[in-house]
């Protein structure tokens, strides 16, 4: 499987995924790693009907996803791996599976979170999946589109 890029939007599908990151990356599948979305019908109707035509879209919880990444079931194909939070990329390491970087996008505002970047906001279960992302040396990015500078933002855990 050739992933090509590891993105944290909360978001998920939108404007920018689909109008910036698919077409810079060629991406194929869009996976997103959720271990609510894949439990919610309506959600997960929702996302498939924002993917563009040119990708298949898979969602998975983090365990399924880490198994049917290390097995390499879509190999050949260019991926994109979508999530939330980073907390579903945290529980693909704790699951075996690694990644080259991660790049991150919006992070809304919540109860408790600090602003890192200008659309970077992380609480404390964030900060901690940072953090174990960060300890097996994943380089970490924020970058909104593929047009500006990639912000390094390993320090900041």
């Amino acid at each position: 499987m050739a992933i090509v890029e590891v993105r944290v939007d909360d978001r998920l599908i939108h404007g920018q995924v689909c109008g910036y990151w698919i077409p810079q990356f060629d991406v194929q599948r869009i996976l997103i790693v959720d271990n609510e979305i894949v439990n919610d019908e309506n959600r997960k109707v929702s996302l498939k009907f924002g993917t563009p035509p040119r990708c298949k879209l898979s969602i998975f919880d983090s365990k399924k996803a880490a198994e049917k990444l290390l097995r390499k079931i879509d190999e050949g194909i260019r991926v994109m791996i979508l999530v939330r939070s980073p907390e579903p990329l945290a529980e693909l390491l704790d699951y075996g599976y690694t990644f080259d970087h991660v790049t991150v996008g919006n992070m809304s505002t919540k109860d408790g979170a600090k602003q890192i970047r200008n659309n970077m906001f992380v609480d404390e279960k964030e900060a901690a999946a940072f953090k174990k992302i960060k300890e097996h040396n994943i380089p970490m990015y924020y970058q909104i589109t593929p047009n500006v500078s990639k912000d390094d933002i390993s320090k900041e855990f």
